[in-house]
């Protein structure tokens, strides 16, 4: 494959300030909760549910948005999209009610999923295979940053300014993806699709999962970000309130997971996809993470010490950078013309899924870490079956 030239990396850099503005706006305000809280006088679980509108916002936006890029291209969508998150950001500034900011974020969401989705399909229109998984680990690898960043970013923000001017810094970010997508993306010239009639629209997703290809490393890129999202959504119950460990220790500790989702992207854009066969990296990422997710099983059963704990949860996290651009790129490959629509149904499902599984752990999680060890390798293996399975076209 050619090496990048540098009118790429700058496509590439454009696409990084779209898809990494959703993982920013979820998680640059959270240290902003307790003042939020206090200020619309209710109680911190409501603004949780922020959180939660956001994540619906961003699934139901992904599958709007898809099939309005196929029809209308990239550029004017990704515009309107980055426009609505800019409105709704600076309406959270004025918010009284926390009812109301669940309907702000929700459409803030709404707004930054078309960056997101549009982004993945840009990528799988203008790219070749190869070079797709290259971008998609390079996406992965610098949007790696970004829940590192974001809320070291907001305590800052929050160290100087009121909690209202994080989103006013949220809705800055949103203005320089525009400015790079006005200045540097161009216009894709492919065939769009003809209709956007919501019984055409509903038969082109329904039409995706006639793709047994399409179907399994959906399925496979599901599974590995229902993982990311349990690692997240319990980790601060293992290493702090089992573990014993302090809150910075377990900012330092999720830092050092982060980068290693980070060496996963790097690995398979730099050294994996030029030697093995993009199954057999889902199928070594998977083998990694059962090994390690029955490992910290095995030491929570035992109550072995929380330091050893951490080794095979580093390991089963770092997996998960060749999981996501690899399943992405097996996903959409096949439908260059529908690139849109399939990222979109690819994105939606992950947080489907994501929901589901949550849903499923809660209803049998007593507390116990033992449960969500289980949980994650369940996850794996069903991950490597459904890999063993389906033989993508090369």
């Amino acid at each position: 494959m050619e090496k990048l030239t540098s009118q790429e990396w700058i496509l590439i850099f454009t696409l990084v300030s779209l898809t990494a503005l959703g993982p920013l706006a979820i998680d640059m305000y959270l240290p902003a909760f307790p003042k939020i809280a206090k200020d619309l006088n209710t109680e911190i679980n409501n603004v949780q549910i922020s959180l939660s509108t956001f994540l619906g916002g961003l699934a139901i936006g992904q599958l709007f948005w898809g099939p309005i890029s196929d029809k209308y291209g990239s550029k004017k969508p990704i515009l309107i999209s980055m426009s609505i998150f800019i409105i709704s950001s600076f309406a959270c500034i004025y918010v009284q009610e926390i009812k109301v900011m669940w309907l702000y974020r929700f459409l803030q969401a709404f707004g930054s999923s078309g960056g997101l989705v549009i982004a993945r399909a840009i990528v799988n229109k203008r790219f070749d295979k190869d070079q797709t998984l290259k971008i998609f680990s390079i996406l992965a690898l610098i949007g790696g940053i970004a829940p590192i960043v974001a809320p070291v970013l907001g305590d800052m923000v929050l160290t100087y300014f009121d909690w209202q001017h994080v989103f006013t810094t949220m809705a800055l970010f949103a203005t320089l993806s525009i400015i790079m997508t006005t200045v540097f993306l161009k216009e894709d010239t492919q065939t769009r699709v003809s209709s956007l009639k919501f019984r055409t629209i509903i038969g082109n997703y329904l039409r995706l999962f006639e793709s047994k290809v399409f179907i399994t490393y959906t399925i496979i890129g599901s599974l590995a970000f229902s993982c990311l999202m349990l690692y997240i959504s319990n980790a601060p119950l293992l290493v702090m309130e089992k573990g014993g460990l302090t809150s910075t220790a377990f900012s330092f500790v999720f830092m050092i997971n982060s980068c290693g989702l980070m060496i996963g992207s790097f690995l398979t854009s730099s050294i994996l996809r030029k030697r093995m066969d993009p199954k057999n990296i889902i199928k070594l990422g998977t083998t990694i993470q059962i090994l390690s997710a029955a490992v910290l099983l095995l030491l929570i059963e035992l109550n072995i010490s929380i330091y050893l704990q951490l080794v095979p949860l580093f390991t089963f996290v770092l997996p998960l950078g060749m999981l996501f651009p690899t399943s992405t790129t097996l996903a959409l490959s096949p439908f260059k013309l529908e690139s849109g629509t399939a990222s979109a149904l690819f994105g939606a499902s992950q947080l489907a899924f994501t929901f589901l599984t949550s849903l499923l752990l809660n209803s049998l999680n007593d507390g116990s870490m033992s449960i969500v060890a289980i949980a994650l390798v369940a996850c794996a293996v069903i991950s490597l079956i459904v890999n063993q399975t389906t033989y993508p076209k090369k």
